[in-house]
């Protein structure tokens, strides 16, 4: 849990101050996440996210913890990412945004299932995938109120839906 979090700052580090061009702003957020293809299955979004100064561009690195609750017992997994996306639409205090990202977890994925893809490939515990996100944001400043739907390239049971807030910390 340690190393993941020191490596979601570290990825957040590097890609805002590695661009001198931009004086954008580092966030903060909480959120909960919702399988689309398993109902059983909630967790909760932990992520910094840099965001340029126009607005136009945001890399978000995340960290995602699951609980799939089957029968009697309960399964718990780990995924991180990291996503580079565009603003598409922007009216008002309303943004549409869209991205690809790495998705990497820690779940044995079934590559037999039917809701499961094969592109994908795993190392050793870790699968590793690729992401489409899709993101709604209502700014009040400092917060930004966010929905976002990730797919993701293991399969419909991996795709989520995240809702929640970022705080931005004025850095």
């Amino acid at each position: 849990m340690k190393t993941i979090f020191l490596t979601l700052i570290w990825f957040v580090c590097f890609f805002s101050f590695s661009q001198d061009y931009e004086n954008g702003s580092i966030d903060f957020g909480v959120g909960a996440a919702i399988s689309v293809g398993l109902q059983e299955e909630v967790g909760f979004d932990i992520r910094l996210q840099y965001q340029s100064s126009t607005k136009k561009s945001t890399y978000i690195a995340e960290y995602n913890r699951f609980f799939v609750k089957e029968f009697e017992n309960t399964e718990v997994y780990n995924e991180f990412g990291v996503t580079y996306n565009i603003r598409l639409m922007h009216w008002d205090a309303l943004s549409i945004t869209g991205g690809v990202g790495y998705i990497v977890n820690d779940y044995k994925v079934l590559s037999r299932a039917e809701d499961t893809s094969s592109l994908f490939f795993s190392t050793g515990n870790f699968n590793h995938a690729a992401a489409l996100k899709f993101r709604g944001l209502y700014h009040i400043n400092p917060i930004q109120v966010f929905v976002e739907l990730n797919l993701k390239s293991f399969g419909k049971r991996y795709d989520t839906v995240i809702f929640g807030l970022t705080y931005s910390l004025g850095i």
